[in-house]
């Protein structure tokens, strides 16, 4: 795991830029972003259970991208980017087990703040009930393979090569760094590196969209 030494009464608190009035996440344009550090938008990301920004910019290329097609959002979390693109939100929500919420605190981290519009379902579940064509997926962490042990991944990761099966279309979005050992990218795949994606990663590295499509 990587870890990083913030001290947060020497970094600006961006909360009143990124949360409405009841304390949720927004989605804004990416220049209001362009305006915080990477620092900064760590803090953020820590203290409130947030690991990528959904920007005005995202969600306008998600929904040209699946183009009125089916779609679902898997590891939704906050459920923020699949209310704005209008489609299901589906999260496996394990960070409510108090397990890992003491794990999480801890970390001193904040775990995720489920919203109310996401629906408790695995990855294979909600493909299995939704049917979609197009799956979307945001900081998702791939399913740990005791025979590859150097690709990392979690024990309740998502099986990303079973679920393109079951799908025309998975668009991901991360960081180079953070997920760099997915398998999947191994496979043929478009990958962007637009200037309107932030998230919380200080690391140096690109903030990515990779998209792959079923085979045929």
């Amino acid at each position: 795991m990587d870890t990083y030494r913030l001290i947060p009464t020497e970094v600006r608190d961006i909360s009143p830029l990124l949360l409405d009035a009841a304390g949720k996440l927004r989605v804004v344009p990416a220049s209001s972003l362009e305006q915080t550090t990477p620092q900064e938008r760590l803090l953020f990301g820590v203290a409130h259970g947030h690991y990528g920004f959904p920007t005005d910019e995202l969600v306008r290329f998600l929904k040209e991208r699946i183009a009125g097609r089916s779609a679902i959002e898997i590891g939704s979390g906050n459920g923020v980017l699949a209310r704005a693109l209008g489609i299901a939100a589906t999260d496996n929500r394990q960070q409510e087990d108090p397990a890992i919420r003491a794990h999480y605190e801890a970390l001193r981290q904040q775990t995720v703040q489920y919203g109310d519009n996401v629906e408790k379902l695995d990855a294979a579940a909600a493909v299995a009930k939704f049917k979609p064509s197009v799956v979307v997926a945001c900081w998702v962490t791939h399913k740990y393979d005791p025979a590859r042990p150097e690709a990392e991944g979690s024990v309740t990761g998502i099986d990303e090569a079973q679920l393109l099966e079951h799908c025309d279309e998975y668009i991901f979005v991360g960081n180079k760094h953070v997920h760099r050992s997915k398998p999947l990218l191994a496979r043929p795949h478009e990958l962007l590196t637009p200037d309107w994606l932030y998230s919380r990663a200080v690391n140096g590295t690109p903030d990515f969209i990779a998209i792959w499509k079923k085979a045929s």
